[in-house]
């Protein structure tokens, strides 16, 4: 059975002004830019948004560090142009990947190489590279009217829905049966 689902992205936030990009999540859409809007309506009310990129599933290099202590590097290209990528490293287990750097490399691949080869800011446990060419983004002069509207929808937070606090205020003043 053929794969029916819109090409998958990844979305990367930035909180505020001067922060570091974080990987947030995933969306499924037909193209980058849908993408895009599809990322601020399902992430940008939680953590605050500044900033998104969006960028195609299929153009990130990764690398475990089990992988590269394990198999090395791939073979690098004998003459193509460089051009920059975007580095993400994971820090934690538990934690997101953030932004690092950017490097200029031939291929996502040996962009990383690179980049590994001269970090010192301590252990990641898996890392990514994309060209910076394949990042879809909001401007600058576009967060007040892609974002702020979206701070103002008090329906989409659960907290304004007390439904378990309501239901155990009814069901002890007797007005619901228990089941």
């Amino acid at each position: 059975m053929p794969d029916t689902q819109w090409p998958r992205y990844m979305v990367f936030q930035q909180e505020q002004p001067g922060d570091v990009f974080i990987h947030n999540s995933t969306v499924h859409a037909p193209d980058a830019e849908i993408a895009l809007l599809n990322a601020r309506d399902v992430f940008a009310r939680r953590p605050q948004a500044y900033a998104m990129w969006v960028v195609p599933n299929e153009a990130i290099f990764t690398k475990t560090r089990e992988e590269i202590e394990n198999d090395g590097w791939g073979d690098m290209p004998d003459s193509q142009a460089p051009e920059d990528f975007h580095i993400f490293g994971k820090t934690t287990q538990q934690g997101q990947l953030q932004h690092l750097g950017t490097q200029a490399g031939a291929t996502a691949e040996d962009a990383l190489r690179q980049f590994v080869e001269s970090y010192s800011g301590g252990e990641i446990w898996f890392w990514w590279s994309f060209p910076v060419s394949a990042v879809t983004s909001t401007a600058d002069d576009e967060a007040e009217s892609f974002f702020r509207p979206f701070e103002a929808h008090e329906f989409k937070d659960q907290a304004n829905y007390p439904v378990i606090t309501m239901m155990r205020q009814i069901k002890a003043r007797g007005k619901l049966e228990d089941r």
